[in-house]
């Protein structure tokens, strides 16, 4: 396994490097960074979700035991959501950013970095466990997570807002739910329809994975300073967080691949949706971007060694 997800992980730091030096060609730029962004995330994800409910939940049985399942994300998510309040009051981190710091340690990037890393890893019979978690990280960062951003400027905020409800049915979740119609009803779709759909979740993981070096390649790291809360935020990003998940899984009655993956997106950097949030919450963006942007570069030299330490130590 080890060797697999060297390998795996290698092959999507080549896609990256792509995009970080084609970000620099003036016939790229931001226009080429924010087309690959809006394919992936409009697009190639949304494709991909239906594409994989179809082909790995041919069954409403098996839908429905994905589903039973949901429960179990959105309890790991939470614990680590009172993990980071808690550290957010034992460190001090001051108002304006608490809500960036809770956010980077509990929400991961699920969409744009998780799914082709566990697609990479463990292949697409992977994709239903990363499905679930996906949504309960979507639906809890469009709720508390934007509610933790909101309170931050210090205006008086509900915790659930119709504004965030609407960002929760964003175009994965759309995707999804197509995906489930089709099985529910028990549509066989035409070849007509179903190659092209095959082709274009093709394109999920070298778009995704471009996109991300674009952000690698614009983001300026000369002028980033490695405060507190930053280097906080990387210990429990990358250390506390993993351990703490780690205990988590071993200790769910759940198979051993939801347990890896699990672990896997658990351990993914922030949110890209942090830094558009704090801008629009009133919250210390500059830090949300600078988090964006270390926390995704970090995580490529992390990824390998949790995959060696759960392989080694024979952790799930």
């Amino acid at each position: 396994m080890v060797f697999q997800a060297v390998q795996s992980v290698l092959s999507l730091l080549i896609l990256i490097a792509i995009g970080f030096f084609v970000t620099k060609k003036p016939w790229f730029g931001k226009a080429g960074s924010d087309l690959f962004s809006k394919f992936t995330v409009k697009v190639a994800i949304p494709v991909y979700m239906t594409y994989n409910v179809i082909t790995t939940c041919e069954t409403k049985d098996k839908l429905f035991e994905l589903f039973r399942s949901l429960p179990i994300p959105f309890a790991t998510i939470l614990l680590s959501l009172l993990l980071g309040l808690l550290l957010a009051r034992v460190f001090k981190v001051e108002q304006k950013r608490r809500g960036v710091f809770i956010n980077a340690v509990t929400f991961s990037n699920t969409v744009i970095i998780g799914f082709p890393v566990i697609s990479s890893l463990f292949g697409d019979e992977a994709t239903p466990d990363g499905m679930i978690y996906y949504m309960a990280n979507t639906i809890l960062f469009w709720t508390i997570g934007v509610y933790l951003l909101r309170r931050d400027s210090g205006e008086n905020v509900k915790l659930v807002s119709w504004e965030g409800v609407k960002k929760i049915f964003s175009p994965p979740i759309i995707g999804f739910l197509i995906g489930m119609v089709i099985v529910l009803l028990n549509i066989e779709l035409p070849e007509f329809i179903f190659t092209p759909l095959e082709m274009l979740k093709q394109t999920t993981t070298p778009m995704a994975m471009i996109f991300i070096g674009s952000i690698i390649s614009n983001a300026d790291f000369k002028s980033m300073k490695l405060t507190k809360d930053l280097a906080l935020i990387l210990v429990v990003r990358f250390i506390v967080s993993p351990i703490f998940m780690a205990m988590i899984c071993m200790l769910l009655p759940i198979d051993q691949m939801m347990k890896q993956v699990f672990f896997v997106l658990a351990t993914m950097p922030a949110m890209t949706q942090l830094g558009i949030m704090s801008k629009e919450s009133d919250s210390d963006y500059e830090f949300a971007s600078v988090v964006v942007a270390v926390t995704t570069t970090v995580s490529m030299v992390a990824i390998p060694i949790y995959m060696y330490i759960i392989s080694a130590f024979q952790l799930f």
